[in-house]
């Protein structure tokens, strides 16, 4: 991915608020999020709740590497973060720090649009 097509988020300090901000600061109304196979259901339901017409794509990598114990921990809190998620799917709180419009992911897609390397 070219450095000038990534537009990063400051201020998505966990999962909801990354789809928050993307919708509402950023203007995102469409995603492929691309995520770990285990994160993948949950950002799509958050981002879908956000208002983001979103799909995800799994890393499939990741599911049986190191030692079980890690395994067992990341499905564990990967539970608990499921049901953060319907209570902010359902509540929709504001973001930590909304702050202001930007353009980036717009010109991001503009750039790519004309850019003879893709």
């Amino acid at each position: 991915m070219p450095e000038d097509l990534i537009v990063l988020d400051y201020a998505g300090f966990d999962t909801w608020q990354s789809c928050d901000r993307a919708k509402q600061i950023f203007g995102v109304s469409k995603a492929i999020l691309v995520s770990q196979s285990f994160h993948v259901p949950r950002a799509v339901y958050l981002c879908r709740a956000a208002g983001i017409e979103a799909y995800g794509v799994g890393d499939p990598n990741g599911l049986r590497e190191g030692p079980v114990t890690e395994w067992v921990r990341d499905n564990l809190r990967e539970v608990a973060a499921s049901f953060n998620a319907v209570y902010q799917a359902t509540v929709q709180p504001d973001p930590e720090f909304l702050g202001p419009e930007d353009d980036g992911v717009a010109r991001a897609l503009a750039a790519a649009a004309v850019s003879p390397a893709n």
